[in-house]
């Protein structure tokens, strides 16, 4: 994707992400290459204490905590969530104390518009206003940026085993057709990768509220019902990996690292599919929101952010030209983690509504009953 790409700005009618990592992927993330210890601490000085991330699991380089707490003296305390709607229902209940979550775009933009997430002090963030590439700033989940900056962004897509799978495809409805062929696939635990890409495989857009349209989803997605082998967010690929299922729809940084221990290959469909976005948020209640702010203007040091591209393999919102020389420089001319603008131009970012979600997850937990 060139510089000037700006995918949320064309006309559309969107995590755990990892489930592990080979030896192999980690020594190409460049594990321990962290720069601005100095630089984060003088920034950091006031916050001290901890920092409660709530966030997906395997979500950030293992490394990054040691050296945080290194360069700035606070702690981290995890803990993880499985999908954007069981963290939101936290939240929502009334969860109060952590300090840091990654939500994914169209549920930021649900915080955002519940009053559940702080507005950030900008004057903390001083590595994000300089590194950042401006086309991740004011987007339409946060108009002024006022509560967010993005973390990192990729594709939906899906993976399979080409030791396993003759067939080489590339469309859903190929992905469709050989799941029924080999009864081995797996599906990330979300409703709204699943039925936009089938949407989209049926022509219509990856948000459509349409009740006509969703119900034709409906009927596809439970003819498939007896070929998928689990529905997971954190370890689908984990079992492509050992064979367990041999197709997988999820995401392009899973996609990738699959094929970096197997013979397997991630593939963006034809006919679209969709983009996401994930950001980092502040949620109301935090207990060190000077904690978070450190965080985010640590990881926003170049060298920091290519050690988390390499370990997710997602697309970082980094100016591209800072990333060269980092843990990332490899991975710059990947059209897997930085896809082709003909590759982008097919692609929607989720924007279902509440009515549409609503519309969306009874269809899915019905499926998951069935």
């Amino acid at each position: 994707m060139s510089d000037e790409i700006t995918f949320w700005e064309r006309p559309v009618s969107r995590r755990g992400f990892m489930a592990g990592a080979t030896a192999a992927a980690l020594a190409a993330a460049g594990l321990g290459r962290f720069g601005g210890d100095a630089f984060a601490a003088a920034e950091a000085a006031d916050a001290g204490g901890t920092l409660n991330f709530y966030n997906w699991a395997q979500y950030i380089n293992p490394k990054t905590y040691p050296a945080f707490t290194k360069a700035t003296g606070i702690k981290v305390k995890k803990s993880f969530y499985d999908s954007n709607e069981t963290m939101h229902a936290k939240l929502k209940a009334g969860a109060r104390g952590y300090d840091l979550i990654c939500p994914s775009n169209y549920m930021t933009k649900q915080l955002i518009e519940e009053e559940l997430v702080e507005p950030l002090d900008w004057s903390k963030l001083k590595n994000v206003k300089k590194n950042v590439d401006p086309k991740f700033h004011n987007t339409p989940d946060d108009p002024k940026s006022t509560y967010s900056v993005v973390k990192d962004w990729g594709t939906t897509g899906f993976m399979y085993r080409t030791d396993k799978i003759k067939e080489r495809p590339t469309t859903w409805r190929e992905f469709v057709a050989l799941t029924k062929k080999y009864g081995k696939t797996t599906m990330v635990d979300s409703s709204p990768e699943v039925l936009g890409s089938i949407a989209t495989m049926l022509g219509y857009s990856y948000s459509t509220e349409s009740k006509k349209e969703l119900d034709d989803v409906k009927k596809v997605l439970f003819d498939l019902k007896p070929y998928i082998v689990a529905l997971h967010s954190s370890n689908y690929d984990a079992l492509i990996k050992r064979g367990k299922a041999w197709m997988g729809l999820g995401w392009s940084g899973d996609g990738l690292l699959l094929a970096s221990s197997v013979p397997a290959k991630y593939v963006v469909a034809k006919e679209g599919g969709e983009i996401w976005i994930d950001y980092y948020n502040i949620p109301v209640g935090a207990k060190n929101p000077d904690a978070a702010h450190a965080w985010i203007n640590f990881v926003y040091e170049p060298k920091n952010n290519g050690v988390e591209t390499s370990f997710t393999y997602y697309g970082s919102p980094l100016r591209r030209s800072l990333l060269k020389g980092t843990a990332a420089g490899n991975l710059l001319k990947d059209p897997v983690v930085f896809p082709a603008p003909a590759t982008v131009a097919k692609l929607e970012v989720n924007q279902v509504t509440p009515n549409g979600k609503r519309l969306r997850e009874r269809i899915w937990t019905e499926f998951k009953a069935s």
